[in-house]
């Protein structure tokens, strides 16, 4: 059984991978552990790497994981988008039962991705995207987790408000152009 986090309507997604519009799963707060739950998610193992930026699809604003957003990333069991920790944290979307327990379970640390382990799993998620020609994963392969490859949310957010230019509505003021002096 394919186990899938954060793969809403809104991403273009197949009605058997979506979970529906994310805005309807917009909660107040979330897990009590959301924090520990978002780092774990951030430095799962990446299984594709997509060279794209996107934006937040309820605000259209930037956020910490806009570049590669909808790269695939697993922990061995569960799968998601590498922007999920973002839509976790800002919006508390709810979280399988299963998973809050795996989680809880590890102790909030990302397993080694073992490929023997592993490989049925890669199976499972080739045939749940419909990937072909994709070639078989190692099952000599053991990946350990690596760093927190993104800020932190608050620093991210910190980071923005240093870089923002000053004038009106966070924008730079414009310059005229030349020949507008002029009248032309």
């Amino acid at each position: 059984m394919l186990r899938l986090l954060g793969f809403f309507d809104d991403f273009g997604y197949s009605s058997e991978l979506a979970a529906g519009p994310l805005g309807a799963q917009v909660q107040a707060s979330g897990e009590p552990d959301e924090a520990e739950i978002v780092e774990y998610l951030d430095v799962g193992h990446h299984l594709t790497y997509f060279m794209e930026a996107g934006v937040d699809v309820v605000t259209g604003e930037v956020h910490r994981h806009t570049s590669g957003c909808s790269s695939l990333v697993t922990d061995g069991m569960w799968v998601w988008r590498a922007d999920f920790a973002h839509y976790l944290e800002a919006y508390h979307v709810p979280l399988p039962a299963g998973f809050v327990a795996r989680v809880r379970g590890l102790r909030h640390q990302m397993p080694d991705l073992v490929g023997a382990d592993f490989a049925p799993v890669f199976d499972e998620i080739v045939l749940g995207f419909g990937w072909t020609q994709v070639d078989p994963w190692d099952a000599e392969l053991v990946l350990r987790p690596q760093p927190r490859a993104v800020l932190p949310r608050g620093e991210f957010v910190a980071r923005g408000r240093q870089e923002r230019p000053a004038g009106p509505r966070g924008k730079a003021p414009r310059k005229p152009r030349r020949g507008k002096e002029r009248g032309f």
